[in-house]
């Protein structure tokens, strides 16, 4: 009897409590409840055990290398034009490669000659041909006429001695300005030639002529710059040069200490350097024909200064020996 009173009342105090039946019994849906065990919201994930971890397949393949590159193989003359070539193309100022010696003896013999064979040309063709003296045979006059004409030849021949003397190459860098105000950009530097000439007439208001041209565009038809000795060690070579540098060494000081003398020694030092020229003037010994765009010119190789001895322009030109 006590048992069947509290079930009813139960019963009534769940019945008479829509709280309660609204919380797990909604009265719109008479489904069973749902736990936590069962909800998909409040569903705690499931975490795989170590040993029901996934393995990814360790793949065998291993990645692609890249493809090498191909370098192309240049000869060792050409690289070592472009290396050179190069270098001076990067320096932010010009480079002097050879600067000439003094030609004023060898000028002053090629007119001297020149202004004979001319006056004597003139004076023998105006007496001899024109008005030659009376009693001569017919063949007289018209052999002096045929002198003339030849000391006028040659007398152009010693005039034009001193033409196409090159005064000073110099190596100028095209892109020097270009490449210091480029920034974020491969600058390219090209490498131009200088070659400035002498000029025939010392006339002051005419400025000497320059060509520029491209290295590769100037031929050489010897090296400039003697081959070593194959009989020489260097340490002979070492030994040459402190010599050498102790004659200068030695001459320098005796000019110092016997200054007197200078006048007189530099009196007889500009004579042999006047007859030495005249003997250039009639053979041109020591001149070097330089092609630079299809013309000759002349490159004085007895003295002067040369960049490295002359392997600079040795480097940047052609060198093309005619036979």
């Amino acid at each position: 009897m006590s048992a069947f009173s509290r079930g009813c009342f139960l019963k009534h105090q769940v019945a008479c409590n829509p709280r309660t039946i609204h919380l797990f019994f909604p009265s719109k849906s008479f489904q069973t409840p749902r736990f936590f065990t069962t909800s998909p919201l409040f569903h705690a994930v499931k975490k795989p055990r170590p040993s029901q971890a996934i393995k990814k397949p360790l793949s065998n393949t291993k990645p692609s290398s890249p493809p090498p590159k191909v370098i192309p193989q240049t000869s060792p003359a050409a690289a070592t034009y472009q290396s050179y070539a190069t270098t001076l193309a990067q320096k932010l100022h010009p480079t002097l490669l050879y600067s000439a010696p003094s030609h004023t003896s060898f000028m002053v013999a090629c007119y001297t000659g020149s202004t004979f064979c001319f006056t004597y040309a003139i004076v023998n063709y105006w007496s001899n041909y024109i008005s030659p003296p009376e009693g001569v045979a017919t063949w007289v006059p018209i052999a002096f006429g045929g002198v003339s004409i030849f000391m006028a030849a040659f007398g152009t021949w010693l005039i034009l001695g001193p033409t196409r003397l090159i005064k000073t190459i110099t190596a100028i860098p095209r892109n020097a300005n270009s490449m210091s105000t480029a920034v974020g950009k491969a600058a390219n530097p090209e490498l131009q030639i200088e070659v400035e000439l002498k000029k025939m007439f010392p006339l002051p208001f005419f400025p000497a002529r320059k060509l520029y041209v491209k290295p590769e565009e100037i031929t050489l038809p010897i090296p400039l710059a003697p081959p070593p000795s194959k009989t020489l060690s260097p340490a002979d070579l070492r030994q040459i040069r402190i010599e050498e540098e102790a004659e200068n060494k030695r001459r320098l000081e005796y000019q110092q200490s016997h200054f007197l003398t200078f006048p007189l020694r530099n009196t007889s030092r500009a004579f042999f350097e006047l007859f030495k020229a005249i003997g250039r003037m009639w053979h041109r010994e020591g001149f070097v024909n330089v092609g630079i765009k299809g013309s000759n010119y002349k490159l004085d190789v007895t003295g002067g200064w040369a960049l490295d001895a002359g392997r600079a322009l040795d480097r940047l030109a052609k060198v093309k020996p005619k036979f």
